[in-house]
C-alpha cells in the first residue's frame, strides 16, 4: 500500500512538472498535432449585399482563413506582433492562405442583421507557414549575416571540403540570409572549427571582425557501420551525425541546437567518402531547415536578450570623413551596452549595424538631429542620406574672407584617387594654409583658406593631372585626366 502511495505521489509530481513545462505560447483554441496547427475557433463574417448570401458566405470563409492564420502566427512567434511593420509581414503571409490552410470544417454558420457569420475548425500547415513567415521576417529585419564553421570528420580524417558546411550555407542563403565566406574566415583569422565548437568564445571576435550577426557552429561525424561485397566490389554502409548550434555574435547566446542522424540505408557506397558525403548532406539539410527560421524569430522576438535587436542603417552620399564621425556619435548615443559594426563603405555609401536597446525610430530621430536626411524607417532598418554639400560650406563671412577657395572635382573614380588629390593640394598650400574635404558620390570638394589664389591652385592642379573647366575668384572646378592619380 505504501509503495502504491509513493508511486501515485511520484506520478502526480511528474504530471505537475509536465504542466509547468508546457510551452506558454500555445494560444487558447490552438493546438499542434505533428506538422499541423489545429485552430478550433476560426471565425469570419461578411455583409449580405442585395440578398447574395453565397457571396457573403465565401467572403466569410476567407475571413475565417485569415483568422486561423492570425492565431497560428501568434503560436509561431509572439514577438513579431510588436514590430512596427508587423502588418506588412502579416499581409505577405495572408497572400498565400490557400497553401497554408490545409482544410476547413465549418462547425456553425448563421445570418443575423444582414451579416453572414461562420465558425470553423481549420488545419494550418506548420512547415508551409514557417516557409512563408521566415522569409517575411528576414526581409523585415534586414537579412542578418551568417557565418558557419563546422568540424567535419570521417573517422579520424578531416575532409578537404566540408559537405555539411556547404549544405548548411546553401539552406541559409536560400532562406535569405547574407553569407560570410568561411574560406576567407579561415584564411584571414586562422580559426579552427574543432576549437570553436568546444569554446564558442574563440569565434566571437572572429565573427565580429567579419561582421556576422549569428554563428553556426557544428560538428559532423561519419563512420562505416557495415561492409560487404557485391559482385566482388567492397560496399560501405555509412552512418553520420550532424549537430548545429546557432549562437548570437553580440552576447554568445545560444539561440537553438539541432542534432540529426542519417545513413546510407539500403544503398551502400563504393567509397567511404561518398557514403559519408551522402549522410552529411541529408543530415545537414534537415538540421539547417529546423534551425533556419528560429534564428529570425529569436532576433525579432527579443529572445536573444537584446530588446532592440539589430538595426541596419544605410547612409548614401556620405564622405569618408563623416563615416567615423557618425559611427562615434551613434556609439555615444547607444552607450556601452550596445555596439556599432561597419559592414561596408563603398562609393560614398555606408552600411552599418547597430545592436542595442534603442529602436530604429530612436536612432532615426537622433540621426535627424545630427543633420542626416532620414528617407525611410522600418522596425529594423533605416535608410538615409547626408545633407547636400552646400549645407556644410562655411558661413558667408568665411566664404567672403580673403584667401578662401572651394575646389570642386567631379568624376573621381575612388576614395584612393580623392585622397591623392587632397594630398596634392595639401602639399601645394603648405602648413600656412588650412583645408577640409568631402568625398561623396565620385565628387570631391576641398575647402581651402590660404595665401594661394584660385588661379594659382588651378594652374598647379592642371600640371598635376586635373582638367580645369572653371575658375572664379573663390571656386575652381575640374575633373581628373585619368584614374589612378
Amino acid at each position: 500500500m505504501a509503495m502504491t502511495f509513493r508511486r501515485l505521489c511520484f506520478f502526480s509530481l511528474l504530471l505537475l512538472c509536465a504542466a509547468v513545462a508546457l510551452p506558454s505560447k500555445i494560444l487558447a483554441g490552438v493546438r499542434q498535432e505533428g506538422e499541423t496547427y489545429i485552430v478550433d475557433d476560426a471565425t469570419g463574417y461578411a455583409p449580405v449585399i442585395d440578398g447574395r448570401k453565397n457571396e457573403a458566405r465565401e467572403e466569410a470563409k476567407r475571413e475565417a482563413y485569415r483568422d486561423a492564420l492570425e492565431k497560428a502566427l501568434g503560436v509561431v512567434v509572439t514577438g513579431i506582433t510588436e514590430m512596427e511593420n508587423y502588418a506588412v509581414v502579416r499581409d505577405k503571409v495572408f497572400s498565400q492562405t490557400t497553401g497554408l490552410v490545409k482544410s476547413m470544417d465549418v462547425a456553425r454558420e448563421w445570418e443575423e442583421d444582414g451579416t453572414f457569420y461562420l465558425e470553423a475548425i481549420c488545419k494550418v500547415s506548420v512547415s508551409a507557414l514557417d516557409g512563408v513567415l521566415g522569409p517575411a521576417v528576414l526581409d523585415a529585419i534586414g537579412h542578418p549575416r551568417i557565418m558557419a564553421l563546422i568540424d567535419e570528420r570521417i573517422g579520424d580524417n578531416i575532409p578537404f571540403i566540408s559537405t555539411t558546411e556547404a549544405e548548411a550555407l546553401r539552406i541559409f542563403e536560400h532562406a535569405g540570409y547574407l553569407i560570410v565566406d568561411p574560406d576567407q574566415t579561415r584564411a584571414l583569422l586562422n580559426v579552427n572549427a574543432a576549437d570553436a565548437y568546444n569554446d564558442p568564445s574563440i569565434i566571437m571576435d572572429a565573427a565580429r571582425t567579419m561582421r556576422a550577426d549569428v554563428v553556426i557552429l557544428g560538428r559532423a561525424m561519419s563512420a562505416p557501420f557495415h561492409t560487404g561485397k557485391i559482385e566482388g566490389l567492397t560496399m560501405y554502409g555509412m552512418s553520420g551525425t550532424v549537430q548545429l548550434k546557432a549562437v548570437l555574435t553580440k552576447t554568445a547566446y545560444q539561440i537553438t541546437s539541432q542534432t540529426v542522424e542519417a545513413s546510407t540505408g539500403q544503398e551502400p557506397a563504393l567509397r567511404i567518402e561518398d557514403g559519408a558525403a551522402r549522410c552529411f548532406r541529408e543530415a545537414a539539410s534537415k538540421a539547417s531547415s529546423a534551425v533556419v527560421h528560429k534564428i529570425a524569430y529569436a532576433l525579432v522576438s527579443g529572445a536573444t536578450g537584446i530588446p532592440g535587436g539589430t538595426v541596419n542603417i544605410k547612409v548614401a552620399d556620405i564622405s569618408f570623413g563623416d563615416v567615423e564621425s557618425i559611427e562615434e556619435t551613434l556609439k555615444e548615443f547607444i552607450g556601452k551596452s550596445g555596439s556599432v559594426y561597419e559592414r561596408e563603405y563603398l562609393n560614398g555609401n555606408l552600411e552599418i549595424d547597430v545592436v542595442s536597446e534603442k529602436t530604429a525610430r530612436n536612432l532615426a530621430s537622433f540621426m535627424a538631429d545630427k543633420g542626416v536626411n532620414i528617407n525611410g524607417v522600418t522596425a529594423q532598418t533605416i535608410t538615409a542620406s547626408m545633407l547636400p554639400a552646400v549645407a556644410d560650406v562655411p558661413k558667408i563671412p568665411q566664404i567672403e574672407q580673403s584667401g578662401f577657395v572651394s575646389v570642386q572635382i567631379s568624376g573621381v573614380a575612388s576614395f584612393r584617387d580623392a585622397d591623392a588629390i587632397v594630398n596634392l593640394i595639401k602639399e601645394f598650400i603648405g602648413e600656412a594654409g588650412t583645408m577640409s574635404d568631402e568625398f561623396m558620390g565620385n565628387a570631391l570638394v576641398v575647402k581651402i583658406v590660404s595665401e594661394k589664389t584660385a588661379r594659382d591652385i588651378a594652374s598647379y592642379l592642371s600640371k598635376n593631372g586635373i582638367n580645369i573647366d572653371g575658375v572664379t575668384p573663390a571656386v575652381v572646378s575640374g575633373k581628373p585626366k585619368s584614374a589612378g592619380l
